[in-house]
Protein backbone atom coordinates (compact mmCIF):
# COMPACT_ATOMS: atom_id res chain seq x y z
CA UNK A 1 0.00 0.00 0.00
CA UNK A 2 2.18 3.12 -0.81
CA UNK A 3 -0.02 6.50 -0.75
CA UNK A 4 2.85 8.85 -1.20
CA UNK A 5 5.17 9.58 -4.59
CA UNK A 6 8.26 8.10 -3.99
CA UNK A 7 10.18 11.41 -4.53
CA UNK A 8 8.43 12.72 -1.41
CA UNK A 9 11.20 12.25 1.37
CA UNK A 10 9.45 13.99 4.42
CA UNK A 11 6.61 11.11 4.54
CA UNK A 12 10.02 8.60 4.28
CA UNK A 13 11.43 10.04 6.91
CA UNK A 14 8.12 10.15 8.96
CA UNK A 15 7.68 6.45 7.92
CA UNK A 16 11.20 5.10 8.93
CA UNK A 17 10.60 7.06 12.29
CA UNK A 18 7.62 5.51 12.85
CA UNK A 19 9.36 1.99 12.03
CA UNK A 20 11.73 2.89 15.31
CA UNK A 21 8.36 3.42 17.37
CA UNK A 22 8.77 7.57 16.72
CA UNK A 23 5.69 9.36 15.85
CA UNK A 24 5.50 13.02 15.91
CA UNK A 25 2.31 13.94 14.01
CA UNK A 26 0.04 12.12 16.61
CA UNK A 27 -1.03 11.99 19.99
CA UNK A 28 -0.37 8.82 22.06
CA UNK A 29 -4.52 8.12 22.51
CA UNK A 30 -4.80 8.46 18.50
CA UNK A 31 -2.73 5.63 18.26
CA UNK A 32 -4.70 3.75 20.59
CA UNK A 33 -7.90 4.19 18.97
CA UNK A 34 -6.27 3.67 15.91
CA UNK A 35 -4.72 0.39 16.92
CA UNK A 36 -8.08 -0.84 18.44
CA UNK A 37 -9.62 0.32 15.20
CA UNK A 38 -7.66 -1.64 12.47
CA UNK A 39 -8.25 -4.57 14.65
CA UNK A 40 -11.89 -4.53 13.07
CA UNK A 41 -10.99 -4.25 9.47
CA UNK A 42 -8.98 -3.33 7.01
CA UNK A 43 -8.88 -0.37 4.65
CA UNK A 44 -11.44 -0.34 2.20
CA UNK A 45 -10.59 1.04 -1.67
CA UNK A 46 -12.83 4.39 -1.00
CA UNK A 47 -10.70 4.77 2.58
CA UNK A 48 -7.43 4.46 0.72
CA UNK A 49 -7.96 6.79 -2.08
CA UNK A 50 -9.49 8.99 1.09
CA UNK A 51 -6.20 8.41 2.72
CA UNK A 52 -4.10 9.25 -0.35
CA UNK A 53 -5.66 12.25 -0.16
CA UNK A 54 -5.08 13.28 3.61
CA UNK A 55 -1.48 12.52 2.76
CA UNK A 56 -0.90 14.66 -0.04
CA UNK A 57 -2.69 17.61 2.12
CA UNK A 58 0.11 16.61 4.93
CA UNK A 59 3.09 16.78 2.44
CA UNK A 60 1.96 19.99 1.44
CA UNK A 61 4.04 21.60 4.51
CA UNK A 62 7.87 21.04 4.76
CA UNK A 63 7.78 21.20 8.55
CA UNK A 64 6.70 18.81 11.37
CA UNK A 65 5.09 21.65 13.09
CA UNK A 66 2.85 22.46 10.04
CA UNK A 67 2.00 19.07 9.34
CA UNK A 68 1.28 18.74 12.99
CA UNK A 69 -1.11 21.97 12.86
CA UNK A 70 -3.42 19.96 9.61
CA UNK A 71 -3.29 16.52 11.29
CA UNK A 72 -4.98 18.32 14.14
CA UNK A 73 -7.03 20.37 12.16
CA UNK A 74 -9.04 17.18 10.81
CA UNK A 75 -12.20 15.45 11.59
CA UNK A 76 -11.82 12.92 14.46
CA UNK A 77 -13.03 10.67 11.34
CA UNK A 78 -10.03 11.74 8.79
CA UNK A 79 -7.51 11.66 11.06
CA UNK A 80 -8.42 8.25 12.42
CA UNK A 81 -8.18 6.97 8.80
CA UNK A 82 -4.91 9.20 8.25
CA UNK A 83 -3.56 7.21 11.58
CA UNK A 84 -4.71 3.82 10.69
CA UNK A 85 -3.53 4.35 6.90
CA UNK A 86 0.25 5.59 8.04
CA UNK A 87 0.36 2.48 10.62
CA UNK A 88 -0.22 0.01 7.81
CA UNK A 89 2.80 1.76 6.06
CA UNK A 90 5.02 1.39 8.93
CA UNK A 91 4.00 -1.77 9.56
CA UNK A 92 5.05 -2.18 6.05
CA UNK A 93 8.17 -1.01 6.27
CA UNK A 94 8.74 -3.12 9.31
CA UNK A 95 7.94 -5.96 7.18
CA UNK A 96 10.32 -5.23 4.15
CA UNK A 97 13.19 -4.04 6.21
CA UNK A 98 13.03 -7.73 8.69
CA UNK A 99 11.11 -10.31 6.24
CA UNK A 100 12.10 -12.96 8.83
CA UNK A 101 9.09 -11.43 11.01
CA UNK A 102 6.41 -12.70 8.64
Amino acid sequence: MEFHHRNDRSLKSLITLGSRGYYPLFEGKWLEEAKENSKEKSLTGNEKAKAKTLFKRICSHRTIERQRIVVNAMTKQDRDLFVRAFLKMVENKVLDDAPELQ
